[in-house]
Order: C-alpha cells, then structure tokens, then sequence
C-alpha cells in the first residue's frame, strides 16, 4: 500500500472528491482511495506537502523511431540500434511525465515489438498506442523516409493495407491524406488520397475495431477526414470557417494540432533541412489563427508534439504548452487538460486513465510548483509513478 500523503491535486483532472487537497492510496497498480488529507495512515508514506499531483501526460503524437538526425543517415541504421533507441526515447518521455504516448509511425513496424515488450513487463516504459508504418498513397517524396510507408493507390489496396497493420498488431492505424512539411516532394495543403479509398480505411478499421488517424494539413483533406469519420486529424493546420463548423459538429472526429513542429522548424532552421523550415513559414500564421477559431468555438482539441522530427523534441512537450499558451491564448490549466483528460477521452482510454480517480490505473506525476498555475512548473517533475510503481 502506498500513501500519497497531503497532496495538492487539481479538481478539474480529478472525479469523484471535492477538494484541492487529498490522500491518494494506492495498491496493486490500482488508485484504490482518494481520501481528505491526514487521514490514510496505513502504508507507505510519501509526503507531498506543497507538491502538484495530476494525472500522467498523454503524449498523442509522436516518433519514437525518430530522433531528428539526419534521416539519410537515419534510414541506413539497422532495425535493432533503432529499436533500442526508441525504447530509450520512450524511457526519456515517461521520466518527464508521459506515462502514454501515441506512436504514429515507425520503420518495419518496430514499435509495435517495444509496445508489447512494456506490457509483457519485459522491460519498462509508458504505456505506447502503436501505429507502426504508415500507409499512403504514393506520393512524390516518401522514399525520404525509406520503409516508414506501406503505399496503397485504390479501395482495395487500403483494404489489404489496413488488414495487414492490424495483423501487425497496430492499435491505430496511420494515414497520409495530404502532403508533408517534411517531405521533399510533398504540398502541405494539397490532399492526396481520394476519399474512396479514405472512406475504405475507416470502413475495414471499423471491422477490425481499430481508429483511424489521419495526417492532413489542408482544409479539403480535414473536410474529408471528417465526412469519412476518422477518429483524429493530426496537424488540422489550415483551416477555413467550415472546417470549424464541422469540427464544431461531429462527435467522431478530434483535432490533435502539433504546433511543435512547423514553429521549431522557424525558430531553430539549423536543425532542419531548408526545405521544411521553408515550407513551415507558410503555416505558422494560419496555423496560429485556425487554432484561435477552433478555441474560441469551444472545440474539444487534443494534444501531442510530433517528437522526433527534429533534435531534442522527445520528452521536451513544454515547447508544446509554451506555444499553446503563449501563441493561442490557452490557459496553462486549459492544455494540461487537453494533454490528460481530453486525449483519454478522445484516444478510448478514459476508462483507465486521464483523470486522478479511484479504479483507475495510478499514472501519476508530482510537480514540486503548481503547472495548472505556471506553465513554467512543467519543469519541475519531482517523480512520476506508472501503474504506481515510482519510475
């Protein structure tokens, strides 16, 4: 039995208890009791007098294949050193607080292997929602990524594509319907999937019980998206006052924007290829004024970073919080639940975890300074438990 004794916690991220501070006992992995503070004497005692306990961050986006080298030098590197790397990125997110995170696209399906190797508890890590590859349309510029893509060119290659990564074991599967920032050859806002074969993806995903995401960056790939009712838009990065409005009305269909990326590649264009910082340049703006729309309509937005395209972004979310709350106008208690709440919600796994409550599962993170206060206290991970094992 384990006593999180007097910590402050947030009502927001919290059910089931009225008030800020609380006991928090936990067993077999398991938050078993929320109780007023002082009162759980049995155990073993942690005192988090003047700490922030919120529920563990979930990362929606991310690479853990990617580190942000070079990817010609990248693509050349075995299977097993890339592995191992991953495994080791994954480690370095869970230290700052990321006890999920959403993998949407690696080389030949690694992270799937290092998904299961964390449940199986050969080795230890968050919880990873794989994708593995990626499936595309052909489409100029994807060879820069070597075998991350599984191409398919009609409804029945994305059938075949669909059933193949859930016979991978991927628990999303990963689409492309526009083009790419970071892709040589690729236009942002031009889509480049027909919206039958999109609409085959969700349809042979529904049979096999696996969500759809889907990278789009223009308004008429988001439009799609949201007819054909994939589960996430990753990036939704120009979008028009329809766009809104059909966000506004479906309950299928969530935005998970990714401001890291475009925003690093300007800021930082010594870390990237010209090409990406280039074509970033063009989106930062509209990117910045549709995620002020989406807010403003009370749209219900996700969260992830899109780590692993460039140096230093794995476990390095603040970037992420810093521009939500400094460019679009967030809350510093807004992102936080839009990084835990929200995307339990939106990823199908609120049962288990994204709010401090008891029966779910004791992912955990102590900050010594209040986050929901100070975006800034990110920084101040003082411990992180998964499945209440301090890690």
């Amino acid at each position: 039995m384990l006593i999180l004794k007097n910590a402050r916690i947030i009502p927001e991220l919290t059910e089931g208890y009225e008030g800020d501070r609380a006991d928090i006992v936990v067993s077999d992995g398991i938050i078993q009791e929320i109780k007023s503070p002082g009162t759980a004497v049995t155990g073993e005692i942690i005192d988090l007098t003047g700490k922030t306990v919120i529920p563990g961050l979930i990362e929606g986006h991310l690479h853990l294949d990617l580190c942000g080298m070079n990817t010609f030098e990248e693509n050349v590197q075995p299977d097993a050193y890339r592995a191992m790397r991953a495994l080791k990125l994954a480690q370095d997110n869970l230290r700052n607080g990321y006890t999920t995170v959403r993998d949407l696209g690696d080389r030949n399906n690694i992270v799937i292997s290092i998904a299961q190797a964390i449940d199986e508890g050969m080795v230890k890590g968050p919880t990873i929602l794989p994708s593995g590859r990626i499936i595309s349309p052909t489409e100029a510029g994807n060879d820069f990524f070597g075998s991350m893509y599984l191409e398919a060119d009609s409804p029945d290659e994305f059938r075949k594509a669909v059933r193949t990564q859930y016979q991978a074991g991927a628990e999303w599967i990963k689409v492309m319907a526009t083009g790419a920032v970071m892709n040589p050859g690729g236009v942002p806002g031009a889509a480049i999937i027909m919206e039958d074969e999109l609409m085959e993806v969700c349809k042979t995903a529904s049979l096999v019980d696996r969500p759809v995401s889907v990278h789009c960056h223009g308004s008429e790939g988001i439009k799609m998206a949201i007819r054909c009712g994939v589960k996430t838009v990753e990036h939704s990065t120009i979008m028009d006052d329809e766009c809104i409005r059909m966000y506004k009305k479906t309950d299928k269909t969530y935005m998970i924007p990714t401001l890291s990326a475009p925003f690093a590649f300007v800021e930082f264009p010594e870390l990237v290829p010209p090409f990406m910082t280039e074509k970033s340049k063009h989106v930062v703006d509209v990117l910045t004024e549709g995620m002020i729309a989406a807010r403003e309509a009370g749209i219900k937005i996700g969260w992830g970073t899109d780590a692993g395209v460039y140096p230093g972004s794995h476990g390095n979310g603040i970037y992420e919080f810093r521009l939500r709350v400094k460019k679009i106008g967030f809350t510093p208690l807004e992102t936080l639940i839009q990084a835990t709440k929200n995307n339990s919600e939106i990823f199908g796994i609120d049962d288990k975890v994204g709010t401090i409550k008891e029966g779910k599962q004791a992912d955990l993170v102590v900050f010594n300074d209040p986050p929901d206060q100070d975006i800034e206290a990110l920084s101040s991970v003082f411990c992180v438990f998964r499945k209440g094992i301090m890690v």
